[in-house]
């Protein structure tokens, strides 16, 4: 009898644990589908011939997935355009030698990112570019993300591992821009400001901030301070290519419309559809299956862009906010803060707190305070991360601080690192970590990047948010002045 007891209730908790289980589904799925009946996309603006445009693209068929209607659009307006490709996609798991012969392709000699290279050129000569219109950067396929981060000084650049397919700490590509690029992310800087300088765009495009691909976010972070840097003032705008199962569904349907995935269009960005006319689809098409290599491994992923439309964004620069209470309980200030996407940790349902919802920045006479906002409460055991780039008008200074066992502190990560000395407060108020810096530390500050992360114990990291702009208010300056 009681062996059956012990039997009953371990059944019985197994079936609370599916049940529990189930109702955090549910509850999901509404968060997901709730308040999206009213979703809009306004009319892409009209191009004129006196229009030039970049595309930044991080690899090889991102240009023709996401921007293949935008080209055409503009060509068939007289329009420039320029694509720029930030790597070579020498990362593709493909034996370029098995994949030749397997495919007769003869007189073929180079590497995965030199075959690449040329189904770009292939793709973007079915919409109309020449090669003239291409510039290749050639950095390192996978590894955007540290150049952007850990990696930035030119006395620490990043080397792939000598069994990979690019084991270099420079490009090695004969059509670099730059011979022998350095890889490292204060060079990636150099070269997008010298052909932001030379090409003199008007309307940019680039990754969204959210894309899920870490090259794609990298690529997004590097055109945003680069674009500052460059006193950019023309029109911005983000296209999405890796977002969980989108494009829905996942095959070829070109009489369907490309819509971004919900969650997406529920933050503050404000999307723009671009209709597709038959013949805007059929390059497109052509274009994507150019990429011969990436269609051998993913065709119907890829198709799913032929659609009869394309979709990009434009986000808001984030005014920060004076305060008198640094009383956050009730949660982020809503003028100063962006939202992440909630529950796209892959722990959430098990832990919520290392779910990123928000971040924010306000100020008072003193302090400057940097906020984050978890979908549970703080845990005292997850690492929470603030990245702040602060533009003085002139040159960009890094502001790294790390929260663990409820210890704050700067991290010096390259040679513009600020290190403030002295203690950094750091106050959990629910599920919003406060951390308090001197406000000297923005001093002359024009605009500022920012984003968080969360890592666990062995800092693996398990969410991150996008990097987003700030502005202080126009009388901050004179504020500031007087204060120091």
């Amino acid at each position: 009898m009681a062996g059956r007891l012990s039997k009953y209730f371990r059944n019985k908790s197994g079936i609370i644990l599916i049940f529990v289980l189930f109702l955090s589904i549910l509850s999901l799925i509404f968060i997901y589908f709730d308040d999206f009946d009213d979703v809009t996309y306004e009319t892409f603006p009209q191009i004129h011939s006196s229009d030039r445009i970049i595309i930044f693209s991080p690899h090889p068929d991102d240009e023709s997935l996401a921007n293949s209607g935008l080209i055409k659009e503009a060509l068939k307006a007289n329009a420039t355009v320029m694509v720029v490709m930030m790597t070579n996609g020498d990362a593709t798991p493909i034996n370029i030698s098995d994949y030749t012969i397997k495919n007769n392709i003869s007189n073929f000699t180079g590497n995965i990112g030199d075959y690449r290279h040329i189904e770009t050129i292939n793709a973007l000569k079915n919409l109309g570019l020449n090669e003239s219109n291409i510039i290749f950067l050639s950095y390192p396929d996978g590894a955007l993300k540290y150049l952007f981060g850990s990696n930035w000084d030119y006395n620490n650049p990043y080397k792939g591992a000598d069994n990979s397919s690019n084991p270099y700490d420079h490009s090695t590509y004969n059509f670099s821009f730059e011979k022998n690029a350095p890889y490292c992310g204060a060079n990636v800087e150099k070269n997008l400001q010298q052909i932001i300088k030379d090409f003199k765009p008007n309307m940019v495009f680039y990754p969204d901030d959210g894309d899920e691909h870490p090259d794609h976010a990298a690529t997004s972070a590097f055109v945003i301070y680069a674009l500052i840097k460059s006193n950019y003032t023309g029109g911005a705008f983000t296209y999405l290519v890796h977002k969980g199962s989108w494009p829905s569904p996942l095959n070829y349907q070109p009489k369907s419309d490309l819509e971004a995935p919900r969650d997406v269009l529920n933050l503050d960005g404000t999307w723009y559809m671009l209709n597709l006319t038959d013949e805007d689809e059929n390059s497109k098409e052509k274009a994507i299956s150019s990429h011969d290599t990436q269609i051998s491994l993913m065709e119907n992923y890829l198709k799913s862009f032929v659609r009869v439309d394309e979709i990009f964004a434009n986000y808001p620069v984030i005014d920060v906010e004076k305060v008198t209470s640094t009383n956050f309980t009730n949660g982020l200030p809503s003028s100063s803060s962006f939202e992440d996407l909630r529950y796209d940790s892959q722990t959430t349902l098990l832990l919520p707190s290392t779910d990123l919802a928000g971040a924010g920045l306000v100020y008072d006479d003193n302090y400057a305070y940097l906020l984050l906002k978890t979908s549970g409460d703080i845990n005292s055991m997850i690492i929470y991360d603030y990245h702040l780039r602060i533009y003085n008008g002139t040159e960009f200074k890094r502001l790294d601080v790390s929260v663990g066992n409820g210890t704050a502190d700067y991290e010096l990560k390259a040679s513009n690192s600020i290190n403030a000395g002295g203690n950094i407060a750091a106050d959990i108020q629910k599920n919003i970590m406060v951390v308090k810096v001197p406000i000297k530390l923005f001093k002359n500050a024009k605009l500022i990047m920012m984003s968080t992360d969360i890592k666990d114990a062995n800092k693996n990291k398990l969410d991150d948010m996008s990097w987003r702009v700030f502005k202080f208010p126009t009388d901050f300056l004179s504020t500031m002045e007087e204060l120091l």
